[in-house]
């Protein structure tokens, strides 16, 4: 069986949604980044870097983002969650790339500035220009999500993986995501997918269990 070892909340949750989506049945282990569960022994023997998520298969371990989607996606292609066809798969994988290196490495500065650069002063004019990126990088998603319910069509991996960072931006940065009428359409449609509701209350409970350890 699937292990998915994840944070509630964290962008793990992309991959916790596809396994619904596909039906694949799994087992979600909580990780408590607040209490630093990720850098402790065990979880370092899953994953040396100290990340979420990680996926543990009969084959092996499988870790980053773009390669969980993929390998899940293809686990129930029936589903069609990400193109076989050579140029609908690449236009998917451009999405997931841009999610990964510009929209997820927006909040990066803005959650752990102390991690690029020393010193309160210079801190708070690096979240600042993260702030500006990250505005830049909603109002492409937005721009993007013009006249279509999801990114690519159809329902797909790029859509679970959207769906963390319009929480992050709203809820974290509090930025008024008014101006993002295309985005918050499609936050609102993955909240009301069964997938989407079930993996929320899951991560709910785990937290939970995290919080009583």
């Amino acid at each position: 069986m699937i292990t998915l070892h994840y944070a509630p909340g964290a962008c793990s949750i992309a991959a916790h949604i596809v396994l619904e989506e596909i039906g694949q049945p799994f087992e979600a282990r909580p990780v408590s980044l607040r209490k630093g569960q990720q850098y402790e022994p065990a979880y370092l023997a899953i994953n040396p870097r100290g990340k979420v998520p990680a996926l543990s298969t009969a084959e092996g371990i499988v870790t980053e983002n773009v390669a969980i989607l993929t390998y899940l996606a293809d686990l129930a292609p029936e589903k069609g969650l990400l193109s076989r066809d050579g140029f609908a798969r690449a236009q998917a994988l451009s999405w997931l790339g841009f999610l990964t290196s510009e929209l997820h490495g927006s909040y990066g500065p803005l959650f752990a500035p102390q991690r690029f650069i020393d010193g309160e002063e210079v801190q708070a004019a690096l979240k600042e220009k993260a702030r500006t990126r990250l505005a830049g990088n909603l109002a492409d998603v937005d721009g993007r999500l013009a006249g279509r319910d999801w990114a690519l069509g159809d329902f797909s991996v790029v859509d679970a993986y959207l769906y963390p960072f319009f929480h992050w931006a709203k809820t974290y940065m509090g930025f008024d995501m008014t101006p993002y009428a295309n985005y918050s359409g499609h936050h609102a449609r993955m909240q009301a997918r069964p997938s989407v509701q079930r993996v929320l209350a899951r991560e709910q409970a785990g937290q939970a269990l995290l919080d009583a350890a």
